[in-house]
């Protein structure tokens, strides 16, 4: 994006950090391995665009790397310790009696299946209405042969009996009620009877269970091509986002060799603000003001974390704050975002088939740096993409927000270098380490707690590197239960007050 109004440079105290002499990028070589298909290569791809120098934009920068780099002693933060995990739930037996309910569930619906022939019926005709007329006609009647026969316990319900065994028949058995439910917003299921369910942030049991191992994963297959996929044998793995925005990923045999699993995330019809997460207690209100000031004076943002801890969610937050009338620019491997604005554009990875190209993470950066965005917001860094975007943010890409993954400032930055080496015509540590540093001025640390609370453990600044390891400066740190300043100044504070940017330092009180 081109810079603002030029306003007159404060006197700098220090030399320029120099640039490390760091060749760029050759054309993207092969990818590296990877748990997705959205990491092959498109072929016949063309090579990665380096983002060229703006005007002016080499002097602001050069500058700020300057005050950033200036005689302060530096001190290196040690690895934040996130907070226990959310996600391991403990799940009482099912009930006797919900045992005995599968089990007739079961039995009614291998009669039902023979009796109409359930299995030749194709997926996008089980929403017939004549089909399910006929479907619960044939199961009323062994219903009632059950009980005639003594078979059907008097503490079953039969109309329950009778619901749930066409959802699985011909729907997505227990999934019907939890997907309807505006509570939930995370299905996880690992087998047939452990079903979980998310609910405020918290994963708990939800009490339901598919009657058999095969009708869950009939359910999944199921799903997936509702959704236009396709998983089976020959394709057991998949992660596609539906058609509601809903995230699923899904795996079943022969991969999953004890029984299909699946998970489902909703996406959210708006995400939490940079107020709203100040009023769930994820960060206090002068965090919230200082993330604002480095977001409007265009700071690259680096937001880390573990799986599920919120990352997603504070990098919405984050991109909601941006001056109005800027036009964002995301990349995800699966579209998760919710950004209140019009000037938004969202671009999404695809995974290759027969018919079309693999289009992943690295083509989408350099689709987005030729689309000029105002805010590049990259949704999760895992691949062949890293070294194309730390060059980019060293060079002519300010104000960037980028997730990954990543237990504190320093272990990030250090698999931020280490995902950049592959691509990397030839290795030269100590230069790719300077490079990385330079890449981002502040992180974030955010992780969830086990009460299903998100909170940022910690902000700290990017103070610069040494030959083994980055150095930090923390800022803001969640400690002994409340969230603390540490007192020091961001030192690009002072080019924020010499550009007339607002910067109040009483926040790091």
């Amino acid at each position: 994006p081109q810079p603002g109004p030029t306003l007159a440079e404060p006197h700098m105290t220090a030399p320029p950090m120099p640039r490390p002499e760091f060749p760029m990028p050759a054309p993207m070589p092969s990818p590296m391995p990877a748990p997705t298909p959205h990491s092959a290569p498109m072929q016949g791809a063309p090579a990665p665009v380096v983002p060229l120098q703006q005007p002016n934009g080499g002097s602001e920068r050069n500058h700020k790397r300057a005050l950033v780099g200036a005689g302060v002693s530096k001190k290196a933060i040690g690895r934040s310790v996130s907070m226990p995990s959310r996600r391991g739930v403990h799940l009482e037996p099912l009930d006797p009696k919900v045992v005995k309910m599968l089990d007739l569930q079961s039995n009614i619906l291998e009669r039902l299946r023979a009796k109409l022939d359930l299995d030749k019926i194709p997926v996008e005709r089980l929403h017939e209405e004549e089909l399910w007329k006929r479907a619960e006609r044939a199961t009323i009647d062994l219903v009632e042969t059950l009980e005639t026969s003594g078979e059907l316990p008097k503490y079953i319900d039969q109309d329950t009996l009778i619901k749930e065994t066409l959802n699985e028949a011909l729907a997505l058995g227990p999934l019907e009620d939890l997907l309807a439910d505006e509570r939930v917003d995370e299905i996880v299921i690992d087998r047939r009877d452990r079903v979980v369910v998310g609910k405020d942030g918290q994963l708990r049991g939800s009490g339901k269970a598919f009657s058999s191992d095969e009708v869950f994963e009939r359910v999944v297959k199921r799903l997936v091509a509702e959704a236009g996929g396709v998983i089976d044998e020959a394709r057991p793995l998949v992660d596609l986002r539906m058609r509601d925005g809903t995230r699923l990923t899904a795996a079943v045999t022969p991969v999953a060799s004890r029984g299909a699993c699946l998970v489902l995330k909703k996406a959210p019809a708006q995400m939490a603000q940079l107020a709203d997460l100040v009023g769930q207690n994820t960060l206090s209100s002068g965090m919230a003001d200082f993330l604002t000031t480095c977001v409007t004076a265009r700071r690259n943002i680096l937001v880390c974390g573990g799986p599920g801890s919120g990352k997603t969610n504070l990098v919405a937050a984050l991109a909601a704050a941006s001056p109005a009338g800027e036009r964002v620019i995301s990349i995800e491997e699966i579209s998760e975002l919710a950004i209140p604005r019009d000037e938004w554009i969202q671009l999404e990875t695809r995974a290759g088939n027969g018919h079309n190209a693999s289009i992943d993470m690295a083509h989408l950066l350099e689709t987005a740096l030729r689309l000029t965005p105002d805010r590049l917001v990259v949704g999760d860094v895992r691949g062949r993409e890293a070294l194309p975007l730390v060059s980019a943010l060293c060079t002519s890409v300010d104000g960037a927000i980028v997730a990954m993954a990543g237990d504190g400032a320093s272990a990030a930055l250090g698999r931020l270098m280490t995902l950049a080496r592959v691509g990397m015509p030839v290795s030269n540590d100590g230069a790719l380490r300077e490079l990385v540093a330079q890449a981002f001025e502040i992180v974030l640390h955010v992780a969830r707690w086990t009460d299903g609370t998100m909170r940022v453990m910690a902000i700290e600044e990017v103070t610069g590197c040494t030959e083994t390891t980055f150095e930090t400066h923390a800022l803001f740190q969640f400690r002994d239960g409340t969230f603390v300043a540490t007192g020091t100044v961001p030192r690009f504070y002072a080019e924020l007050e010499a550009r007339g940017i607002p910067a109040d330092q009483a926040v790091f009180r």
